[in-house]
């Protein structure tokens, strides 16, 4: 991807790190003479891209009344250095600190923004420990590296991470990746990576386990997040790949904070494409008024935040410390998450047997759990997996797959509700218990939760891989955590359950025994059982606002 062109608006400087490595910076001031307090942005995407609408976010900023300091990451674009992801953000992010206090516009307050990556190295700002900072802004990220940015419940995101790193990680300037999902070993779609000064190895990251310690190596210098350490705003999106480990972040956060912490939750996904109530948005890329539409949603509570917790209180902060929105909806407030008057409903999946793989409609989600139990039986096999619904990771509200294409499948299993007769509000987590059993010794559940139009179109709400490493005839209850939202179900839509074994290339594909699928050329299949029905059938359980649904008797 070539670079892009510097603004004239930014003044451009290279910032020396303690190792004489020197960082590509741009400041933007705003018109005042005064010291004023700065927003830091540091990013592997390139500072002058349009793609990154920096430096129509710094326009804002400075009007504001703040300066803003955007910089390439060490190893990227304009700066030296050696690309390397993680392992050198906390020092950078000191020494740059440094170099802005130092500067005679600084008033020697900094608050730290940024989405996704940026999101992460304005965390690693924080973490550090400078004195300078004073809020934290951070956007579709986690600082959960293995956890929940790598893999998601124990299972590694392979397409995410294998483009991700090979696009950006590759050099010095950003590729396109083409990625050859035939190839086997799939270690092999990496190979072409460098590894020299990499605290985790790109080949590592999907023999690594989630938890491991080289990932907290590699993360915030080994640190633990500053979680609660400054003011912190928090915001996430529904349909963000990410949001289980933001909202994760902001949970630890609220619960150790010596200082005010701060969450929004929109329904939008990891490029700010939103799902409003006639479907998806304009594409802020090429549409110039949905364009400013984006950045007049996005950085307003944003400006607001850092006015309030840089510029001693200035902005027109709204007092709740939670505002969330549903497709269509306005932000709403909350003195918590949940809202405080959320309950459960749990729905159940019954009426299994052939039907379930029938097709889309397959069996049925009751509000009772029906008085006989039901099995249902699928197939993985390792040679025609599954295959994922999104053509773009980060952006699948541009798209709205229709589900329905792998719900036609005889290994996917479907279970569908009756119509609502008044709109359901989804407001908090999601999770399935299923019973289940397999003949591998390793294997994986794929679940999604879907959104069924009148005219029958399937849309994903959410969904979330499961691990099971108990195979065998004995039933395993693998509780399913798919992540929270405020979705809204419109009247005459139904729900629907999806599970199958594989999402590929989503995530790694299981082998059905202990060879690591990142490694083996070839896999075996393996037979699942789902017990439906009865009091221990499977069942789903969603956290709704009362008076939308209607209560079983």
């Amino acid at each position: 991807m070539p670079f892009g062109t510097p603004t004239a608006q930014a003044e451009p400087f290279r910032v020396p790190l303690r190792d004489g490595v020197r960082l590509h910076t741009q400041v933007y001031l705003p018109p005042s003479p005064a010291r004023v307090p700065a927003v830091l942005i540091r990013t592997p995407y390139d500072t002058t891209h349009p793609d990154t609408l920096l430096p129509d976010i710094a326009a804002r900023l400075t009007e504001a009344g703040m300066a803003v300091v955007t910089q390439d990451v060490r190893g990227k674009i304009r700066s030296e250095g050696v690309p390397v992801p993680f392992t050198a953000e906390t020092s950078d992010a000191w020494d740059t600190l440094e170099w802005i206090t130092g500067q005679p516009w600084s008033d020697g307050t900094v608050g730290c923004w940024g989405n996704s990556y940026y999101g992460c190295t304005a965390w690693a700002a924080a973490t550090c420990g400078h004195p300078a900072v004073r809020a934290l802004a951070a956007r579709l990220t986690t600082t959960d590296i293995g956890g929940e940015l790598a893999h998601r419940s124990g299972v590694f995101r392979l397409g995410p991470m294998a483009e991700w790193l090979t696009s950006t990680w590759a050099g010095r300037a950003n590729l396109v990746p083409r990625l050859d999902w035939s190839v086997r070993p799939l270690a092999r779609l990496l190979d072409h990576l460098p590894t020299g000064s990499w605290e985790l190895p790109p080949a590592a990251w999907a023999l690594t386990p989630p938890a491991g310690g080289r990932w907290r190596r590699m993360a915030f210098g080994g640190r633990a997040p500053g979680h609660g350490r400054v003011p912190t705003l928090h915001w996430t999106g529904w349909y963000d790949p990410f949001s289980t480990g933001q909202l994760r972040d902001w949970r630890r956060a609220r619960d150790t904070a010596r200082a005010p912490q701060y969450l929004i939750a929109t329904a939008t996904d990891h490029h700010d494409d939103v799902l409003t109530a006639h479907g998806r948005s304009p594409d802020h890329l090429t549409d110039p008024l949905a364009r400013e539409a984006m950045l007049d949603r996005t950085l307003g509570p944003v400006i607001d935040f850092f006015r309030h917790h840089l510029c001693g209180g200035g902005g027109q902060l709204v007092p709740p410390l939670v505002r969330w929105q549903g497709a269509g909806t306005r932000l709403r407030a909350a003195a918590s998450w949940p809202p405080p008057d959320a309950e459960v409903l749990r729905l159940h999946l019954t009426g299994a047997r052939a039907a379930a793989t029938a097709g889309p409609e397959g069996g049925a989600l009751s509000p009772r759990p029906g008085t006989r139990h039901a099995p249902a039986l699928w197939d993985h096999d390792p040679a025609d997996l599954v295959p994922a619904t999104d053509g773009d990771w980060w952006r699948p509200l541009l798209a709205l797959p229709d589900e329905r294409t792998v719900e036609r499948r005889p290994d996917v299993l479907t279970f569908t509700a009756t119509a609502a007769h008044r709109p359901l509000q989804l407001a908090g987590p999601a999770r399935l218990v299923l019973p289940v059993t397999s003949t591998a010794a390793v294997s994986h559940l794929v679940v999604k939760l879907c959104d069924v139009a009148p005219d029958g179109t399937s849309r994903r709400i959410l969904e979330a891989p499961y691990r099971m490493d108990t195979g065998g005839p004995s039933w395993h209850r693998a509780p399913v955590h798919l992540g929270d939202t405020g979705h809204r179900l419109e009247t005459g839509h139904r729900l629907r359950v999806q599970v199958a074994s594989s999402c590929f290339p989503l995530y790694l594909p299981h082998t059905a025994g202990p060879e690591h699928p990142w490694r083996v050329r070839h896999a075996a299949g393996s037979s699942q059982r789902l017990l439906t029905g009865g009091p221990d059938g499977a069942c789903l359980e969603l956290t709704v606002l009362p008076g939308t649904h209607t209560r079983p008797s």
